[in-house]
């Protein structure tokens, strides 16, 4: 048997470059895994090898564990993406005070195996820059006693995999979003609050005594796995059970350059009343209001004004750069589990960019904030699209990164 120690972030050859590079071994023919949490930092790295892994007709079984707000939708969606149904995603809880916490990776075919076992997650701190120890081990099949180690360790594997009512599920999108609806698992701005982003208490504790060190970064991850939930927001390893999701208040919006991912804004009455309904009025029209401001802070998340055309009826006013009324219109938007066309458009009456759709009027009420997403184009939509209930747990931590006003008016947005 050949082992390595592998002593992270300084080792030449970390848990990532292992995963990425026996992806692409073609003798493999089975990836197993079990990790207490998966984070969209680590599965952008990983992700478009394990989809070619599995394209190719390798065998995937993953278990990720859901305790302590670890784990996150986003991560999760990678993995569903990237096996599609070809391989099998689990989720492993126990309710009781256990925390589910192995971290084992394993790569097998007929003769060989090579398995890490260690203290790194599927994030990217626990796959590259966190302080963590692990082995590596090479297993010859043909010989009794490795065999016999291989068989010890998928018997685990086994136990983590196997759907046990109350335990252990096998996932999918709508047991997904049961898990995100119940609170079990957050999405990244909720569980925000790592290493990578302190408070200002934790900068000001103790200060002279611990001061920062570099190390070796994470490889930079192809764009295309940043998948359709945007930027990084990570809560890497390090928190115990009983202390729960993190919610830090992040830096404000404004500096940032480039196009963004994600796009909140709080509802108002303008955006989700009726207005008038007494008999012989008319009802306002179904419309979201979006300040020209945060539209002109990314114009290109909105396809402005690129993937805009001019009225060509339009009479009324023109704008300071020459435009009068500009339409996006047939705009597919996912929804509450349905696909719906939106209507985009401005005109300079108006000074503000307007999305048309009696469900995404319904679906909000004051307070609420909406979530738009831009998708990663292979889905059949242009954007996701969802409401954050003023009552929902993750409100707050959504409130926290709608960081700009706008004049005379409650409503706040921000981008990630």
């Amino acid at each position: 048997m050949s082992v390595d120690f592998i002593a992270q972030p300084q080792a030449s050859f970390r848990i990532g470059d292992f995963l990425k590079q026996s992806f692409g071994e073609p003798s493999w023919t089975e990836f197993r895994a079990a990790v207490a949490f998966v984070k969209r930092s680590g599965t952008k790295h990983i992700r478009d090898p394990l989809e070619a892994f599995s394209k190719r007709g390798g065998v995937v079984k993953i278990s990720a564990g859901i305790d302590a707000g670890g784990t996150s939708a986003e991560g999760l969606t990678d993995l569903l993406r990237a096996v599609g149904d070809r391989g099998n995603v689990f989720v492993f809880k126990n309710a009781n005070s256990s925390t589910f916490h192995p971290k084992i990776y394993l790569f097998k075919n007929k003769r060989a195996a090579e398995i890490i076992v260690g203290s790194g997650n599927l994030t990217e701190g626990g796959l590259f820059t966190n302080y963590e120890a692990s082995f590596l081990m090479r297993l010859d099949l043909a010989k009794s006693g490795h065999s016999k180690l291989l068989s010890t360790v998928v018997q685990a594997l086994d136990s983590w995999s196997t759907p046990t009512k109350g335990l252990c599920y096998l996932l999918d999108a709508a047991f997904l979003e049961k898990l995100v609806l119940k609170g079990h698992v957050p999405d990244e701005v909720q569980a925000w609050g790592d290493e990578k982003v302190a408070t200002e208490d934790q900068k000001t504790r103790d200060p002279g005594i611990f001061v920062r060190h570099s190390v070796r970064s994470a490889p930079k991850a192809p764009k295309s796995a940043a998948g359709a939930g945007g930027e990084d927001l990570e809560v890497e390893d390090g928190r115990e059970a009983n202390e729960g999701p993190v919610v830090v208040m992040p830096p404000t919006v404004r500096g940032r350059d480039g196009t963004h991912s994600v796009f909140l804004m709080t509802l108002q009455n303008t955006d989700v009343g009726v207005g008038q309904t007494t008999k012989g009025t008319s009802r306002r029209s179904p419309e979201i209001f979006i300040p020209l401001i945060s539209r002109d802070y990314d114009p290109k998340f909105w396809g402005w004004p690129d993937l805009f055309v001019a009225d060509p009826n339009w009479a009324g006013p023109i704008d300071g750069d020459g435009r009068g009324k500009m339409d996006r219109t047939g705009v597919m938007v996912r929804l509450g589990g349905a696909t719906v066309p939106v209507n985009m458009w401005y005109n300079p009456d108006k000074r503000d960019l307007r999305l048309r759709s009696e469900q995404m009027r319904s679906a909000g009420a004051v307070g609420d904030i909406l979530y738009v997403e831009r998708s990663d184009k292979k889905s059949g939509f242009a954007y996701y699209v969802n409401v954050i209930p003023l009552t929902s747990a993750q409100h707050s931590a959504y409130l926290a990164r709608c960081t700009e006003a706008v004049r005379n008016s409650k409503k706040r947005w921000g981008y990630l």
